[in-house]
Formats: C-alpha cells, sequence, structure tokens
C-alpha cells in the first residue's frame, strides 16, 4: 500500500496531529480521527495518539493514501436486495433491512443499502455531493431499519436536504423500549451533545445542567411519544421526530430510562434477557415518511401536496412483536 509522508516546515507552528492532517490532506476531520485511531499515522516512525503535537521537523506518514472516503462511490452490488417503496423521476424511498449500513465508511466496503441503490439506480451515484452517499438523503443508524430516501438527481437531492433542513419532513419509528412509561403520550425536548471523553464518536447524550444545554456543540432535539401497546417489562412507542439529529431517539429514551430494547450502548440490558435473544442489534424502524411533494423542476408543487410512504417491519421484527405483545 502506497505510504503518503509530510515533514513539518520550519515555519509551521506546532499544532496538534489531527489539525496538521486536515490542513495538509484535505481529509475531513472525522477521517483524520479514524485513522489515528486505527493506528495509520506515524510521527517519526512511531505510531500517532490522539492529542499529540508536532513540531517542526518532524515526519508524518500515514500508512494509507490520504484519500477522504466521501469522494469513494459505494461498489454497485446487483445481488443484495432491495425493497423499493415508491419511485418516481426525482426520488426512491427504499426499505433498509437491521444491520445493513446506510453507505459505505471506507472506499470498498460493501453490503451497504447504497450498494444496492446504485446498482438498480445508477443515476443515483451522480446526485449527491459526497459519492459514497449513493444518492441517500438523509441516514439510518445501522440497526436502525426502514424508510430512507434518496434522490435520482443532484437537483433533488438539493430540493430534498433544503426540506429536511426546514422542518418539512415527517419522520415516524416504531420503537420497543424497556421498561413501563408512566404516561400514554410524552415528549422528549433536551438537546443533545457528544458523550465526554473517548466516548463521543460513538454516542450521544441529553444536556440536562445549565452547562451542558448552553454548551456549543449542543443542539435542539424534540420528540414526541406515544404508546401503542404495553407489556411485561416492554413497551411499543410510536416515536415522531421533529428534528433529525444523530441518535436522537435513542438518546432521548435513554434519558428518560426507556433505552430501546437491544441498546446496549444507551443503557439497555441484553436483548436475551427480555426474550428477546433473535433481535438484530436494537429495536427502532423508520415506519413512515412523510414529505411535500416535488414537480419535475424538483420544486414543491403549489397547494401544499405532500408524499407519504409506509415501511413495512421486516418480517423478524414483525414476530417480535407479536410474541412480546400478544393480543387477547
Amino acid at each position: 500500500m502506497t505510504e503518503t509522508q509530510f515533514t513539518v516546515a520550519a515555519h509551521e507552528e506546532i499544532m496538534r496531529l489531527d489539525q496538521y492532517l486536515v490542513r495538509h490532506t484535505g481529509l475531513s476531520r472525522a477521517a483524520v480521527v479514524r485513522l489515528i485511531e486505527e493506528g495509520q499515522v506515524r510521527i517519526d516512525g512511531r505510531v500517532g495518539r490522539k492529542g499529540a503535537m508536532v513540531q517542526p521537523g518532524q515526519r508524518v506518514q500515514l500508512a494509507q493514501p490520504a484519500s477522504d472516503p466521501r469522494g469513494t462511490p459505494p461498489v454497485p452490488q446487483p445481488e443484495l436486495a432491495l425493497s423499493v417503496l415508491y419511485q418516481d423521476a426525482l426520488i426512491v424511498v427504499v426499505n433498509k433491512l437491521p444491520g445493513c449500513a446506510t453507505h459505505p465508511l471506507r472506499p470498498g466496503e460493501r453490503g451497504t443499502l447504497a450498494s444496492a441503490l446504485v446498482a438498480r439506480f445508477p443515476e443515483c451515484a451522480q446526485a449527491s455531493p459526497e459519492a459514497r452517499e449513493g444518492g441517500v438523503c438523509h441516514r439510518l443508524d445501522t440497526y436502525t431499519s426502514g424508510a430512507v430516501i434518496a434522490a435520482r438527481s443532484s437537483a433533488a437531492w438539493h430540493a430534498v436536504r433544503t426540506l429536511f433542513r426546514e422542518g418539512q419532513v415527517e419522520k415516524t419509528y416504531l420503537a420497543v423500549v424497556c421498561g413501563e412509561p408512566a404516561q400514554d403520550e410524552f415528549e422528549v425536548t433536551q438537546p443533545l451533545l457528544p458523550a465526554p471523553g473517548t466516548d463521543r464518536h460513538r454516542r450521544v447524550i441529553a444536556a440536562e445542567t445549565p452547562e451542558q444545554v448552553y454548551h456549543p456543540d449542543a443542539l435542539d432535539a424534540q420528540t414526541r411519544f406515544t404508546v401503542l401497546r404495553r407489556g411485561d417489562g416492554v413497551a411499543l412507542l410510536r416515536a415522531h421526530t421533529a428534528t433529525g439529529r444523530r441518535h436522537q431517539v435513542r438518546a432521548h429514551l435513554s434519558c428518560v430510562g426507556l433505552p430501546l430494547l437491544g441498546d446496549e450502548l444507551y443503557g439497555a440490558p441484553p436483548a436475551s434477557t427480555l426474550a428477546a435473544a433473535d433481535l438484530q442489534g436494537y429495536f427502532l424502524h423508520a415506519d413512515r415518511v412523510r414529505l411535500p411533494k416535488l414537480d419535475a423542476r424538483a420544486v414543491p408543487v403549489a397547494g401544499g401536496a405532500r408524499l407519504s410512504v409506509e415501511a413495512p417491519l421486516p418480517a423478524q421484527r414483525q414476530s417480535l412483536i407479536e410474541r412480546l405483545f400478544p393480543r387477547s
């Protein structure tokens, strides 16, 4: 594998390793941090650690080419199953399975939703600014199943992203949680921010103290919950997100003591202790998405007409619902 090497110039100030690499490679900070954490970066022959400082005269080496995975398109895989819920000339809505990543995180990664999408709809590969996304307009976590919108043109991608940014896309989820909600309807509005320390790249936390609420990294988040069924120590909820933050539903449920079934990262006990040993990951499913219809120019149709698409539960998750919440 080709190695990329830099020598810190005499005129450069002392700076953190990640800052130096962002400046000199054009990589995103997330990509640089990932390389450092994987041991792919060395300073004068020694593995560079997170937070290390580099000084003039030192050699910084990358054990792989300095290419940002965001610019690498997904590998088309026509053999992968793809459940299409809706399609027109501008967008495609597909039903993602649990355990499937939305798009590749590394060049050449296979088995993602984007790989299946660009094999069936090749035009999607050119629709998004980040090639790896394959036209996908938003992301679901790996173990979250359900509806995902993809664009078939650049104009459509930017139009859908604008709708998301303006809060005009409604998404609802089905969630099985551990515990018994005190109310049949409740709302969580705590801002979200990265977890402290080494966990910041793995999970987020709901702000509780004034310092957290007004932290510069805190983002507003609002989720409404409705109890659909109650079982033995578990409950089936519908979640409606007014915002689309990373891990929003998972973090909001965790902060009120109702973590998703199987979501050990956010405080749930092992799924096997709750008669759900066959659950893949945690139970969260994006069951419906609603957005304004777009005309041929990728402009919202006058009059406020909306498109609503529902995503059925995967068979295994439907079976689990029937087992956990038997109807009398």
